[in-house]
């Protein structure tokens, strides 16, 4: 039985990963950094802040300042503005309608997943003491540590937690939590067909878009 769902956000609740990854690449760049944006997507998508410096850092020797990072992130909050799109409000509304608890779990800083569901109608869905980010626990995606502390704040067993998430760090965590768990592909990032044999290697239910989210979510409420 389903308790609590709790949503990754980027790349879920909104389709912002293939902007985020246009704007770090073209920063990464002045550094001497140069990778793509598709690279990118594969090397970093679910991946705090902190893991991305360690990885350029360690396979590169370029050590890009925390800072530019806030930078970044500024720099992406203003593109949102002009591009962000929603991905789950219909999921967002039949969950409310059947009062089920809800929460988000994000890598990215607890401003920008605010803003990301503000700008998208979503965040009317959501108390904001229910986002939980990486910054509030010691290790992020893919180690359990984020999810285990939303299903404690929230409550609820991780075993009656159900999380949607679309990338193989967020999926590795949430196993690792003893979690149920959905992968999602429905945004722009999530088309590669390379990205999508990743998720089915995790050998969890796949959904295409929200229509799919809502009906695995009717099966596993009934179990």
């Amino acid at each position: 039985m389903i308790n609590l769902i709790i949503f990754d956000c980027d790349g879920v609740l909104v389709d912002s990963e293939i902007i985020a990854n246009r704007i770090d690449v073209e920063t990464f760049k002045q550094f001497g950094y140069l990778t793509s944006v598709e690279e990118c997507i594969k090397r970093f998508s679910g991946i705090d802040v902190k893991n991305t410096r360690r990885i350029i850092r360690e396979e590169s020797a370029v050590d890009i300042p925390y800072e530019i990072f806030e930078d970044i992130q500024e720099k992406i909050l203003t593109t949102f503005s002009d591009e962000l799109l929603p991905l789950m409000t219909d999921v967002l509304i039949e969950v409310t309608r059947q009062n089920i608890p809800r929460c988000v779990a994000s890598s990215s800083q607890k401003e920008r997943v605010s803003y990301s569901l503000e700008l998208t109608g979503q965040l009317q869905f959501f108390e904001q003491n229910h986002i939980f980010t990486s910054q509030q626990v010691t290790h992020g995606k893919p180690a359990p540590d984020l999810f285990l502390f939303a299903a404690k704040q929230m409550n609820c067993l991780p075993e009656n937690c159900l999380v949607i998430e679309d990338s193989p760090p967020g999926i590795e965590a949430a196993k690792a939590a003893g979690m149920h768990v959905i992968g999602f592909t429905g945004g722009s990032h999530a088309h590669f067909s390379w990205y999508q044999d990743r998720l089915r290697k995790y050998n969890i239910p796949l959904a295409k878009n929200s229509a799919e989210v809502l009906s695995f979510i009717k099966t596993l409420s009934l179990q």
